[in-house]
């Protein structure tokens, strides 16, 4: 459930950045780490990881 989400919702919204749409040539995620909340049974973050190509 988590990879589907990071997949389809979080990784496509990364490259809608205003300030960043312009200046990125090519993004390509690399993946991500999670850390859950046993107690919650919910996850309280993630680290992504992208290999960024940009132009200024």
């Amino acid at each position: 459930a988590l990879d589907e989400r990071m997949e389809n919702q979080v990784y496509p919204a990364l490259g809608n950045v205003p300030g960043l749409v312009n200046l990125i040539r090519t993004m390509a995620a690399q993946g991500y780490n999670y850390q859950r909340d046993d107690e919650m049974a919910m996850w309280g973050s993630a680290d992504l990881t992208y290999d960024i190509t940009y132009s200024m």
